[in-house]
């Protein structure tokens, strides 16, 4: 049996507080905007102004098609890389891939009437960075707390559920980003890495907007056309 000490316990503790802090910087960044990057409610504007769009479900289906080709652009990591300062050690491909998901996301939530500055949306829209994972996470209150959502009821559910729901969502998301199998095959073969690395970060922010269409209910919308 592995028993924890006074300071193992306080650095487990210390680790918890600065992965929360991190998910806040990167949903700052991915909501609000960093660098060249425009915010998620700029972004949502530029397709709530295109007349060829008469829909919701017609904005949200273009906005996810354009944001998920650029999970394959390695210049977001060259522009953004630099600017994204985290209190913990994240692959800065991966941060600056989460960061294009949390803004795709929140422009989503946005074209759907959501506030994102209510705390429980900005903990959904973390949550959907799970994909299929964040699901099984939430097992049976996934539900409720589509229901919340979607009736914006979001003090119905008790704060402490909103907090705890949030550190599982930090842990997991720390746990992907200690995952470092392809990393050794993209140092190997850097083209064939290359080409791995764009395909996982595609298939990582389609699983993120297919499980933000369900979480967040969004009705009329289509799946991306394969690029």
């Amino acid at each position: 049996m592995i028993t924890l000490t006074p300071r193992d316990l306080e650095e487990t503790k210390q680790f918890l507080q600065n992965s929360i802090k991190a998910l806040d910087h990167l949903l700052k960044m991915g909501l609000e905007g960093v660098g060249p990057l425009k915010s998620a409610v700029d972004l949502a504007r530029t397709y709530e102004e295109d007349p060829k769009l008469k829909s919701k479900g017609e904005r949200i289906s273009a906005l996810a098609q354009r944001e998920l080709k650029k999970t394959f652009a390695g210049g977001f990591v060259t522009s953004l890389g630099g600017l994204i300062s985290l209190p913990i050690a994240i692959p800065a491909s991966m941060a600056v891939a989460w960061v294009l998901q949390i803004r795709m996301v929140g422009a989503m939530a946005h074209l759907g009437g959501f506030d994102l500055n209510e705390p429980p949306v900005r903990t959904a829209i973390a949550l959907c960075l799970l994909g299929k994972r964040g699901k099984e996470l939430v097992e049976s209150d996934f539900v409720e707390i589509q229901r919340k959502l979607a009736q914006g009821q979001f003090y119905g559910v008790p704060k402490k559920t909103w907090l705890l729901l949030n550190q599982q969502v930090v842990k997991r998301l720390m746990l992907l980003s200690s995952q470092k199998g392809f990393t050794r095959l993209s140092k190997a073969i850097p083209l064939a890495g290359g080409l791995v690395g764009g395909t996982l970060d595609f298939l990582a922010a389609k699983e993120t907007y297919e499980f933000a269409l369900e979480l967040f209910n969004f009705e009329g919308t289509s799946m991306p056309q394969p690029l």
